[in-house]
């Protein structure tokens, strides 16, 4: 985990690996009012589905999908209703390899027109009509249901006992990238104004990927400039590199409004991977100094910095070579941050081993919403 900035974590009570097939890792969305999406489509639903509903501007759905990204099932999605993916709204984004439900809304769409939609690995259920869109952030938080295979538990009542004191509240990996571990960087550079920088590590930088990904990597930095030619060696699956490429085929050095063609939510989604490797940088220091905090700045334009944790905060800003007003992004203000807090622990609710084999154990637990179960696994040893 010192790959996300995390330095002083394990309790090294549990160990054994997760993710090994995406059944190994549910997460089922728990709404506002403590109700969990489940990922499963029962008789009872499937009935209700079925009947007839009143229409309003909003229609509500579950979304239950396997190694899809939210943002790329949400444009699947806008593709075939031949819609604008602007219309679609959800409280969070959930992990690819996993099992996930969320719920979403579409603005102005009829049920019939969504049930016809067939997609891989996708189920849409729990439709709804409402007056109210689905927003970042609505949402209680989530419950996980997660396979560690190899697992070796060295004493249940330690973890117990770790779980009650509290898990260090850091940003999980899934904040800054699985595959490629750059989103952060991408941040970093968007708040320096260096929009061909923030392209660059984008479209080119390499990570854990199958080869057809990576040798267009390569290829694209060793042609950077030569638009036509890395839009014709891009696979069609990386559609977040050839909606900025193929602007620049038109508009060379226009690199502002090339990162414009991304989604302002995946955009913002880069600026807050900056904050969050502020804030775990952070913690960090703050643990291993013993400092007494409950919460800590993710900093913008408007965060106070005083105190040991400031002094702190201060420090890693002049070693990144950023300052606070470097968030309020004069050339795209709309990813404009003024900054909030994060509280430094967080407590895990209603936590079961729900069964144990020879090689392998199964635990569900719940989170509030921003907080990662990979967080809570690798503060126990699992390896991430």
């Amino acid at each position: 985990m010192e790959n996300y900035s995390i330095n002083v974590f394990s309790k090294k009570i549990l160990s054994g690996k997760i993710k090994e097939k995406p059944e190994d890792f549910i997460v089922e969305e728990i709404t506002p009012n403590k109700k969990i999406c489940s990922t499963n489509y029962s008789l009872f639903e499937i009935i209700k589905d079925s009947l007839p509903k009143e229409k309003k501007e909003q229609l509500h759905f579950t979304l239950v999908k396997k190694n899809w990204t939210t943002l790329r099932a949400i444009s699947e999605l806008s593709k075939r209703l031949r819609i604008s993916r602007r219309r679609f709204g959800y409280a969070g984004t959930k992990d690819k390899r996993a099992i996930t439900s969320q719920r979403v809304s579409v603005w102005n769409v009829d049920i019939e027109k969504l049930k016809k939609i067939k997609m891989k690995d996708i189920i849409l259920k729990n439709f709804e009509y409402s007056n109210k869109r689905i927003s970042l952030g609505d949402l209680y938080g989530n419950r996980f249901t997660i396979t560690i295979r190899n697992a070796k538990i060295k004493n249940l009542n330690k973890i117990n006992e770790a779980l009650k004191e509290g898990v260090p509240n850091f940003f999980g990996p899934q904040r800054f990238g699985i595959q490629r571990h750059l989103n952060h960087l991408i941040g970093k550079q968007l708040l320096l104004g260096n929009f061909e920088g923030a392209a660059m590590i984008l479209v080119t930088n390499l990570g854990n990927e199958d080869a057809t990904y990576s040798s267009a990597r390569k290829f694209a930095a060793d042609n950077w400039g030569n638009w036509k030619e890395i839009l014709k060696i891009l696979p069609k699956t990386l559609g977040i590199e050839a909606a900025i490429v193929n602007y620049l085929v038109t508009y060379p050095n226009d690199y502002a409004n090339a990162i414009r063609k991304l989604p302002k939510k995946l955009r913002r989604m880069f600026i807050h991977a900056y904050q969050s490797w502020i804030f775990n940088k952070t913690l960090s220091e703050v643990i291993t100094r013993k400092i007494d905090a409950e919460e800590i700045p993710l900093v913008g334009y408007e965060t106070k910095l005083s105190g040991e944790v400031g002094e702190i905060i201060k420090k890693i800003l002049k070693e990144e070579n950023i300052k606070l007003s470097d968030f309020k992004l004069k050339r795209m203000p709309e990813l404009s941050e003024s900054g909030s807090s994060r509280k430094t622990k967080v407590y895990v609710e209603d936590f079961k081993i729900l069964k144990r084999g020879k090689d392998f154990v199964k635990l569900r637990f719940a989170l509030p919403k921003g907080v990662y179960a990979t967080t809570v696994l690798s503060y126990l040893g699992v390896e991430i």
